[in-house]
């Protein structure tokens, strides 16, 4: 009995051990994997996230340009640039529009300190966003791409740039994403789905990276509120709506939008006469009042004087959401507009040129 009671304690003392090994391996494996052991929560997506920003910057310094605005070879001013793609000795930039509209010419100023040449492939002027191209044998990188559908409010990174110009080539600031889905008006025709962050942002930084704490390009620097009773109120271009419009500066050398052959205007911009003359009861919609000859809108019998107050599913409530509906379809897409002609309701199928 004796030597039983003492075979069963060895075989009970065996199986311990196996089990506190077991659950050793566990929680490494777990730990190697990045699972949090009081949450149960698997971090997955990015990569090599790092919380050394002196680290992070060291490998991003040399993706940082400088751009220089000339206007027949005198500078007219300066913004800053991310390292896109580099294609052989071909190295392509991103900017923002607005540092390069009022120049003839562009020059490229890299980490090292040294300037070329470069030219402009295109611009957007709705977007804010421009691509250059310079070609160098300096040793530079492009950025990778993140994916700023991941981004959240609360998320910390960092902005590159060259604020007041090239003598502060290089400088960096951080700071919080204080609002993932900001509408800014970036025109009267225009809104601008962006970033808002609080990490500095001064004249010179426009076109610059804001990349998040894996190195990712995430955004591009385009604005600021100022006023005196306003601090780190900045805004950044979501890379994921970036992208988009590059692809086409690159293929085309601007952005081909469809064009649907018509002029309109707010209802909200009539007067009291010109709603009564008119017949109009209607508070919102945009008033049809020319039809382009040949045009899509002719070929589907548009008429002069219809309201429009749907595009698809899109109910239309000024000239600026109309361009933003209109705008997201491609050129030889089909789309419904709902119409208000003599009192009726009038749906009409148009295939976009």
């Amino acid at each position: 009995m004796k030597k039983l009671t003492t075979i069963v304690l060895l075989m009970l003392l065996g199986w311990n051990l196996v089990l506190t090994f077991e659950i050793y391996t566990m929680k490494t494996q777990s730990n190697a994997f990045g699972t949090n052991t009081t949450s149960g929560t698997i971090y997955s997506g990015r990569t090599e996230i790092t919380s050394d920003v002196s680290e992070l910057v060291g490998k991003s310094e040399n993706k940082v340009v400088t751009v220089i605005s000339t206007y027949h070879d005198q500078e007219i001013g300066s913004g800053s640039g991310a390292i896109y793609k580099i294609e052989k000795d071909e190295v392509y930039v991103i900017t923002n529009a607005h540092v390069i509209e009022k120049g003839t010419g562009v020059n490229i100023t890299f980490a090292d300190q040294t300037t070329a040449t470069g030219t402009i492939v295109g611009s957007d002027t709705l977007t804010d966003l421009a691509l250059l191209k310079v070609k160098t044998n300096n040793k530079v990188e492009a950025f990778t791409i993140g994916d700023s559908s991941l981004v959240n409010k609360g998320e910390y990174v960092i902005a590159m740039g060259s604020p007041l110009g090239v003598q502060y080539q290089g400088s960096v600031s951080g700071g919080l994403i204080s609002g993932t889905n900001r509408t800014v008006s970036s025109s009267q025709d225009w809104d601008m789905n962006v970033f808002q962050i609080d990490a500095a942002i001064n004249p010179g930084n426009s076109g610059g990276p804001l990349i998040n704490m894996a190195g990712e390009l995430i955004g591009i620097n385009s604005m600021k509120i100022t006023d005196t009773d306003v601090e780190g109120f900045g805004f950044a271009i979501p890379i994921n709506e970036v992208i988009p419009i590059v692809n086409q500066l690159e293929q085309n050398g601007k952005v081909v939008r469809p064009n649907l052959g018509i002029n309109a205007v707010d209802l909200s911009q009539l007067s009291i006469f010109q709603r009564m003359r008119e017949g109009i009861e209607d508070e919102e919609g945009i008033m049809v009042t020319r039809v382009n000859r040949g045009g899509p809108a002719q070929k589907a019998d548009v008429q002069t004087g219809d309201i429009i107050v749907k595009l698809d599913d899109t109910e239309i409530t000024s000239m600026k959401n109309f361009r933003q509906a209109l705008y997201a379809k491609q050129v030889g897409d089909r789309a419904i507009l709902t119409l208000r002609r003599d009192g009726k309701e009038v749906q009409i199928e148009v295939t976009l040129e």
